[in-house]
């Protein structure tokens, strides 16, 4: 997996795309900020916030229940533009196998 800052903690983390190879999203897992998944929108988006506000978002990955990944997204509904995070099955985002070192 390549690695890259991670968009929650600012460290060195793994990411890849999602199984399907869809390019709008990286699946990240990093020993800080946890397994996650984020649009590009929404990681774009989130480099902008402080660090302190970013934690946020790693604290809801860290949360997660077993089998559950948090997805990060940002929806522009034209009034407003804000990142939603849901938690969907780790095993639809994650290849098999894929686990934090």
């Amino acid at each position: 997996m390549p690695t890259q800052i991670c968009p929650l903690c600012g460290k060195k983390a793994k990411y890849d795309n999602p199984p399907g190879n869809s390019e709008k999203y990286k699946c990240f897992l990093c020993p800080v900020g946890g397994s996650f998944v984020i649009s590009l929108m929404a990681e774009d988006h989130l480099a902008k916030f402080p660090i302190i506000d970013r934690t946020y978002y790693s604290d809801k990955a860290k949360d997660a229940k077993k089998g559950k990944v948090l997805i990060i997204q940002f929806c522009d509904d034209g009034l407003e533009a804000p990142l939603i995070q849901r938690y969907d099955e780790k095993a639809e985002w994650f290849r098999l196998g894929d686990e934090i070192n």
